[in-house]
């Protein structure tokens, strides 16, 4: 013990014993008793929203428990060592064979305490450093997972001090993420009701110049990323977000006038490969290649709401696009979905409704970022006596 109070101990010192969980075939059918899989870990909880079931008998040993600490010994090398405490979220459960339960020796280690320091990056780190290679996957044996070592307080109350402070965050960035569920859905409903309810009165074509992108050759590139015309390819175009990421190329400014420039403002929509359907407003002048139709705005049309309109239409197509081996829209058949045009005043309001919605969301998701932040460095310097 160090002169702070604190132990560091391999794992098996204060982890009584581990067991497997059961290798039975799954069923769909819920009068089995409920199996939880590697995708029912989730940040430390048990998620039982997608469950399968085993039909036959199960021996008792092997119901969890209250306090269980549950940890996936097999899967992806990003997502091996996922853990999770199980506190009776269900009236009986059991657990699968690539999961582990370790059971933790509660009077030198409260469980809580053990699921914080398993999901701390630095231990995910060394977990997938003694994971071994399989097919696709990647597994832990818990043998070595027990031998690494944690660092702990001697003392339970200093143990349950530090699983509160790092809970109290947790509880807060889960608000924060039910609150932005909640506007998605609001505007989910906004644009339902604005796009899903009305019959269609004009096309793409209605909303704005439709201009098919080109790629450049590599001798027109800037000498410099930021100081040239940025060119944006599918692969930037964030279709759930509707942003743009930043630009791989930049083409020279002494090129613009041999280029199909694209004015800020204008929707940027994927016509071309499996990133079809994909849409998003550029804030900046930009050009295309030619996977991208951009739809310039006329005179009347806000460029929020032709942004809006087009993806609406978009997710209109991706049904028919999601047809054909090479996914492809042309030009023509793009400037022709069919899209709302409604008068400038209904599209104020509808635009204003929905980036009032948009911007308490970017708000909500910015200060979660910070929340983790905090989180991670609070978990740096009360997981470890170092």
């Amino acid at each position: 013990m160090s002169d702070s109070g604190w132990l560091r101990v391999p794992l098996h010192d204060v982890v009584t014993s581990v067991e497997y969980g059961i290798s039975e075939p799954l069923v769909n059918d819920p009068s089995g008793l409920p199996v939880l899989r590697m995708n029912n870990l989730q940040e430390g909880r048990p998620d039982v929203s997608d469950l399968r079931y085993c039909p036959g008998r199960v021996p008792e040993r092997l119901y969890l428990r209250r306090g269980d600490v549950l940890f996936n010994r097999t899967n992806s090398i990003d997502l091996v060592g996922k853990s999770a405490l199980w506190m009776n979220e269900l009236p009986a459960a059991t657990f699968a064979s690539y999961l582990v339960r370790l059971n933790p020796d509660k009077e030198r280690i409260l469980p809580e305490y053990l699921v914080e320091w398993l999901q701390h990056p630095v231990t995910r780190q060394r977990v997938r450093a003694i994971a071994t290679v399989a097919v696709q996957q990647v597994n832990v044996n818990p043998t070595r997972l027990c031998q690494l070592e944690i660092d702990l307080p001697a003392n339970l109350g200093a143990q349950r001090h530090i699983v509160e402070v790092l809970e109290s965050l947790g509880e807060q960035e889960r608000a924060i993420e039910a609150a932005v569920v909640k506007l998605e859905s609001v505007e989910e409903g906004l644009l339902q009701d604005t796009f899903g309810s009305r019959d269609f009165v004009g096309v793409v074509s209605d909303l704005g110049s439709v201009v098919t992108g080109a790629t450049p050759p590599p001798d027109w590139d800037s000498s410099t990323l930021g100081g040239g015309i940025p060119l944006f390819t599918p692969s930037q175009v964030r279709g759930a977000e509707g942003s743009l990421s930043d630009p791989d190329r930049s083409i020279a400014r002494s090129r613009a006038g041999d280029l199909r420039m694209i004015p800020a403002g204008s929707t940027l929509a994927v016509c071309i490969g499996f990133g079809a359907g994909k849409v998003a407003l550029s804030s900046v002048e930009c050009c295309t290649n030619q996977q991208i139709n951009a739809v310039i705005p006329y005179q009347g049309f806000d460029h929020r709401f032709v942004y809006l309109a087009v993806r609406s239409a978009m997710r209109r197509a991706k049904s028919l696009l999601n047809l054909q081996v090479t996914p492809i829209i042309n030009k023509t058949d793009f400037s022709q979905l069919p899209v709302h045009v409604l008068s400038e005043a209904e599209q104020k309001r509808i635009v204003e409704q929905i980036w009032a919605v948009r911007t308490k969301k970017s708000s909500l998701i910015a200060e979660k970022v910070k929340l983790a932040n905090l989180k991670a460095g609070l978990s740096s310097d009360l997981l470890s006596v170092i």
